[in-house]
Formats: C-alpha cells, structure tokens, sequence
C-alpha cells in the first residue's frame, strides 16, 4: 500500500476513533489534553490532536483543518523538501465539532477558556 493511502487510512482511524457524536469528539479531546483555538485551521483541537497523533512522522509537514475537510503537507525524504497535499474528509461527527467548537461551544477544550472546577471556585470565593 502506498504511503497517501496508508496516511489517509490512518488519520480516518484517528478521526473516527474520537466519537460517534460531536460531544463525544470533545470528551476525546478534552480526555487527552487538548485545548486548541477556534477559527484557527493550524491550531484547532483537531489539528492539534493529528499533529501530537502523527506528528513524529517526518513526512508530515503539516496539518490544517476546515470545515468539512483537512489538508495534511507531505514532504519526501531524503531531503524532505514539499512533496504534495493529501486531503482527507471529515467524519460526520468531526465536522459537527468543528462548527461546534468554532462557535465556542466547547470551553473545555478551548485554549485559555477552561471553565474553573467547582472545588477551586469555592476556595477562590
């Protein structure tokens, strides 16, 4: 199987793998300690999840995430200059998150917006 298809493969696993709804996406999320910006396709929680997922994969330059879609940079040993895009659809799930979290729905895995536990909200009153 070649490299694309394997990669492709791959991040589909990774993007089902996060739930069946988008609340399920954010508990995955939150689960792993992500906490990405909205609006933003290089630091979204999506984009930040594939990148700590794949990252140590050299031949990820980079992943940027839309709407209904993500854009994974490809580079090409041995001296990994740009060797192309794979673009790779989001699951249903994935895309509703996304809008979701773009919208601010979800604090918890927001940068900088977590909500405060209710046992440090005690102690802070």
């Amino acid at each position: 199987m070649n490299y694309q298809r394997q990669l492709k493969k791959q991040t589909i696993a990774l993007l089902t793998g996060l739930g069946n709804s988008q609340d399920e996406v954010a508990q995955s999320l939150r689960a792993t300690g992500v906490h990405g910006v909205p609006k933003n396709n290089r630091s979204c929680a999506i984009a930040l999840y594939l990148t700590a997922s794949m990252g140590s994969d050299p031949r990820i330059r980079s992943v940027t995430v839309g709407h209904c879609s993500l854009l994974i940079a490809m580079s090409a040993p041995p001296d990994f200059r740009p060797a192309g895009r794979l673009l790779v659809q989001l699951p249903k799930p994935v895309r509703r998150f996304v809008a979701a979290f773009d919208a601010r729905h979800y604090p918890e895995v927001t940068r900088g917006q977590q909500p405060v536990p209710e046992t440090e909200l005690a102690v802070a009153l």
